[in-house]
């Protein structure tokens, strides 16, 4: 299993898949970029999944009181605000120090790198990574004699959806050959309007070592544009007049008549709005202008699309909505091809609700009210009393590497959705079926192959509630 706490690649045992307007693709030996096979269509639905578990108004109407708000937006300002306090990975941008030591920030990229450089890792044509890219090209590039004693951090916003990476390097590092899905420098990626503070370029001035409201890393500096302060950069990303996206994705487009698409930002991307109309919504859209600072130009966004002015209220029906949203959509290890790991499937319900998830599934776990924390394979009837304590859509189930979004429990099985690589299939191998999107299972999925099923690896819930 992949080592990593965006999500997990190999997490079930073998099941019939029910066709439901889809070719399901084997995928059991190692490919190469080139032959990266198609996508499987969604949503998969497995056999013990009713078609109608398949709508998120199956779920709903299981519940006693799904629509009465678990959270005011008081309240949910006062978690938010909780969550950056006790999670050290979360970070209130606006909050941050203005300066920061330069040896701190030089050492924290130096372990990044050495750590990196120490392993055996291959690249998307099953090439061993050379000693002599680290040494020759990476690592002079890291101009961190250049680094003076005292940062005074740069803000800036993502001007498009960007890659947040280990290295500043697009060089795919796999860490098995033909493993191209999962690039162990992709840490995640950040939206569109993010806020960051940078903290470093590259000598080249290509990359930007920035920090983010949950994840530390470099992306590409042309994804950025600065601010001339912090408070400008807050005028826009706190304002109060502002659209959410709630849908998948939704389009931008360039000109009122909806004809020319700018950009299609994904589920939880809040966007300043400067005005509504009759014809739409007026957003601002940032720019990269001379020398990497802003511009601001207008772009549209269709009054049909799935945005609203304010988030939604924090209700159990309102969070299993969004999460249906998302039913079928594309797998992406760390935000890889545009799609969604398992924590970045929970990250982005629950942002898209105003509340601001951690990225890793570790941090996640420490989220809310903590019904119970477990080994593997053991404490079944505390982990099921602990499950049938918590609130169906509030609820997340962390296993090493992996997060789930409960459901409720039906004839003693608990259901779940979530963000899945791969299937196992064997008892005694690797082999494996290619998921690879967003399903609706019960806990007892990989119940037959040598790992356990999802129930039995259960470690952590929590109710955000």
């Amino acid at each position: 299993m992949k080592q990593q706490g965006k999500g997990t690649r190999f997490l079930f045992e073998k099941r019939n898949l029910v066709p439901f307007g889809f070719v399901f693709f084997l995928c059991v030996f190692p490919v190469l970029a080139e032959e990266l096979p198609p996508l499987p269509k969604g949503p998969l639905r497995l056999t013990s999944i009713k078609p109608e578990q398949l709508k998120a108004d199956y779920w709903i109407s299981r519940l006693s009181d799904p629509h009465k708000i678990l959270k005011t937006p008081e309240e949910m300002k006062a978690l938010n605000e909780d969550i950056h306090a006790m999670v050290q990975e979360a970070k209130d941008i606006f909050k941050m120090e203005l300066r920061k030591t330069g040896s701190l920030i030089r050492n924290q990229i130096e372990l990044e790198f050495k750590t990196v450089r120490g392993r055996i890792l291959f690249d998307d044509e099953g090439n061993r990574i050379p000693q002599s890219l680290f040494d020759e090209q990476i690592g002079p590039n890291l101009d961190l004699d250049q680094m003076p004693p005292s940062l005074t951090l740069r803000w800036a916003a993502a001007v498009r959806p960007t890659s947040v990476r280990a290295l500043p390097t697009s060089v795919k590092m796999l860490e098995e050959i033909g493993d191209i899905e999962f690039d162990q420098l992709q840490y995640t990626l950040i939206k569109l309007w993010t806020p960051v503070g940078i903290y470093h370029t590259t000598r080249d001035g290509a990359w930007s070592y920035i920090q983010a409201p949950y994840i530390r890393g470099w992306v590409r500096s042309k994804d950025l544009a600065a601010f001339s302060s912090r408070e400008d950069l807050r005028h826009y990303v706190k304002s109060n007049r502002f659209l959410v996206v709630l849908g998948e994705s939704i389009p931008i487009y360039e000109d009122p008549e909806f004809l020319k698409l700018d950009q299609s930002p994904s589920m939880g991307t809040t966007i300043p709005l400067k005005k509504k109309s009759q014809g739409g919504y007026e957003v601002w859209m940032p720019v990269r202008g001379k020398e990497g600072r802003i511009n601001l130009r207008t772009a549209f966004v269709d009054p049909q699309s799935d945005v609203s002015t304010q988030f939604p209220a924090f209700t159990q029906a309102n969070i299993i909505r969004q999460a249906f949203k998302l039913l079928g959509a594309r797998y992406g290890w760390g935000g890889m091809y545009q799609g969604r790991d398992c924590s970045g499937f929970t990250h982005d319900v629950f942002l898209s609700m105003g509340l601001d998830m951690p990225r890793d599934s570790k941090q996640q776990a420490f989220v809310g009210t903590q019904l119970g924390h477990f080994q593997p394979f053991q404490n079944e009837a505390e982990k099921a009393a602990a499950l049938r304590s918590g609130g169906a859509g509030i609820t997340l189930l962390r296993m090493p590497l992996h997060m789930m979004l409960y459901l409720g429990e039906e004839n003693g099985n608990f259901y779940i959705i979530h963000s899945t690589w791969a299937e196992r299939i064997s008892m005694s191998s690797d082999e494996k079926n290619r998921i690879n999107q967003v399903i609706v299972s019960d806990m007892t999925l990989n119940g037959n192959s040598y790992l356990g099923s999802l129930f039995d690896r259960t470690v952590s819930i929590n109710e955000i509630n």
